[in-house]
C-alpha cells in the first residue's frame, strides 16, 4: 500500500482523550458538549502527564495554561477525587501555541505599499511536511493565530498559494496558511467528489473516542483491564462498548466484519497487521488522516502511530468494518 486517502480532513489530529481512571465519574452535560467540540473539530494536541507528589488538578492545569474542569471532565476525575503520584493524566492543549525548541514560521518579506502577493487556487493536493512549522489562520505578515504545530513527516491537503506560503484546508473548509518552504506538494490530488466526502466525516467516531480514553495505559501481552491491555483486548472492549461482540485475538477479530479498501477507511475501522512469517498479529482503530490507536509493544502503552511510518505500512494487511 503505497499511501492512504483519509476518510476526513484533520491536521496531526487526536481528538478528545478521557483517560480512565478508578476513580472515573462520567462528565456533566456542559462538559460532555465542550469535550464534542474538541472531537468534531480535530484541532487539539493532547499530553500524557505523570502526577508527582504534592501535584493538585489546580496546578497542573495552571503549569500547562488549560482549565482545570477540563482535565477532570477528560480523565473523569471526581472534584474530590485525590490524585496519585505515578497517576497517568491526559492533558488536552486546544489551539496549543509554540513550544520551546519548535521554529518560528519564517516571516515573508513584506508587500510594497498597496501591492499584495496574488493569490494562486489549484485542485487540492496533498503536501508532506518536511520539518516543524506553524499553520496560522492568516497568511503572513497579516497577523493571526496559530491553529496548528505540524511536526515533519504530517500530510496536509493544500489548494492554494500566496507568496512563500501554503492554504491549507482546514476541516469546515477554512483555510489556514504555511510556509511553502517547509513542505513538498505531491502529485497526489484530491477530486471534487472526495473533498466533498471528507468534509461531511463519516465513519463512527463514538468508537474512536472511547479507544482514545485509554491513551497511555501501559501494554502487557495477555494484559488486564484496568492496569494494562494487549492489542486485541484493547478493541475487543472498545466495542463491546457499542455492543459488538468480537473474539479475544487479532487473527480471530480479522475474521469478522466487512472487508476496507486502504483507500476507503473512517473513523473507527478496525486494522490488522502481520508479523514477518505472513501472520495477523496485532490490531488497531484508525483515527482518521492515516493515523490509528493502538496497544503498542514498541511504544509500551496504548499510543497513536501512522499508517504512513514504513514500519507499519509495510505489515498492514486491511480493515475491517463492523
Amino acid at each position: 500500500m503505497s499511501h492512504i486517502k483519509p476518510s476526513i480532513i484533520a491536521l496531526v489530529c487526536v481528538g478528545v482523550l478521557c483517560l480512565a481512571t478508578g476513580a472515573a465519574s462520567p462528565a456533566t452535560s456542559d462538559e460532555a458538549s465542550s469535550l464534542q467540540v474538541g472531537l468534531d473539530s480535530w484541532q487539539v494536541g493532547y499530553e500524557i502527564y505523570q502526577v508527582r507528589p504534592g501535584d493538585t488538578v489546580e496546578n497542573i492545569a495552571a503549569r500547562f495554561g488549560v482549565e482545570a474542569t477540563r482535565i477532570r471532565a477528560v480523565n473523569r476525575l471526581d472534584d474530590s477525587a485525590p490524585l496519585a503520584p505515578g497517576q497517568s493524566l491526559a492533558i488536552i492543549l486546544p489551539g496549543r501555541a509554540r513550544v520551546g525548541g519548535e521554529p518560528e514560521p519564517p516571516a515573508a518579506p513584506p508587500a510594497p505599499e498597496g501591492e499584495q502577493p496574488q493569490i494562486t487556487t489549484f485542485a487540492p493536493r496533498y503536501a508532506l511536511v518536511n520539518r516543524a512549522c506553524a499553520i496560522t489562520s492568516a497568511c503572513p505578515p497579516a497577523p493571526g493565530d496559530v491553529l496548528w504545530q505540524c511536526g515533519a513527516g504530517t500530510r496536509v491537503l493544500v489548494s492554494s498559494q500566496q507568496g512563500d506560503y501554503l492554504g491549507v484546508v482546514m476541516l469546515g473548509g477554512s483555510i489556514g496558511w504555511m510556509p511553502s518552504s517547509s513542505a513538498d506538494l505531491t502529485d497526489d490530488a484530491v477530486t471534487p467528489g472526495e473533498l466533498e466526502q471528507m468534509m461531511k466525516g463519516g465513519g463512527c467516531t463514538e468508537v474512536v473516542q472511547d479507544a482514545l480514553c485509554y491513551l497511555g495505559t501501559p501494554y502487557r501481552y495477555g494484559g488486564k483491564l484496568p492496569r494494562n491491555v494487549d492489542c486485541s483486548l484493547l478493541v475487543q472492549t472498545v466495542f463491546a462498548r457499542h455492543g459488538i461482540r468480537l473474539p479475544r485475538t487479532a487473527a480471530a477479530q480479522c475474521d469478522v466484519g466487512t472487508p476496507v479498501s486502504g483507500y476507503d477507511l473512517q473513523p473507527g475501522d478496525r486494522l490488522y497487521f502481520i508479523n514477518r512469517s505472513g501472520r495477523i498479529n496485532h490490531t488497531a482503530i484508525y483515527i482518521g488522516t492515516g493515523q490509528f490507536v493502538h496497544a503498542s509493544s514498541n511504544r509500551g502503552c496504548v499510543a497513536v502511530d501512522s499508517l504512513h511510518d514504513p514500519h507499519y505500512a509495510a505489515r498492514f494487511y486491511g480493515a475491517r468494518r463492523s
